[in-house]
């Protein structure tokens, strides 16, 4: 499987090839569409009032939201792997969590 920084080129340029918007002020408002497709199929596993819950379809959605994060952090030149290495590991690690105690 390749790493993040792979995927993210490959997201960048497939993009580019099929002629995606990289404004992105676009970019975030595609991208909270999609989150709220993802708040939408997790609906499904409490509400009875649509169809049952199916993994498949949240995968997808989960797959869009990334693939539209990969797509606002490349057009600000951020490698996400390296940004999440510097905040999530790093930066946060220092962090005292109370949820732990």
């Amino acid at each position: 499987m390749a790493d993040i920084a792979d995927i993210q080129q490959r997201i960048k340029e497939v993009r580019k090839k099929r002629g995606f918007v990289t404004d992105p002020l676009k970019i975030q408002i595609l991208l909270t569409e999609e989150l709220g497709e993802i708040s939408s199929e997790l609906k499904r596993l409490w509400s009875k009032n649509y169809d049952e819950f199916d993994r498949n379809r949240l995968s997808d959605e989960i797959a869009d939201a990334f693939v539209l994060l990969c797509a606002l952090a490349s057009e600000f030149d951020i490698e996400l792997g390296q940004a999440v290495e510097s905040k999530f590991f790093s930066k946060d690690a220092h962090r005292p969590w109370k949820t732990a105690e």
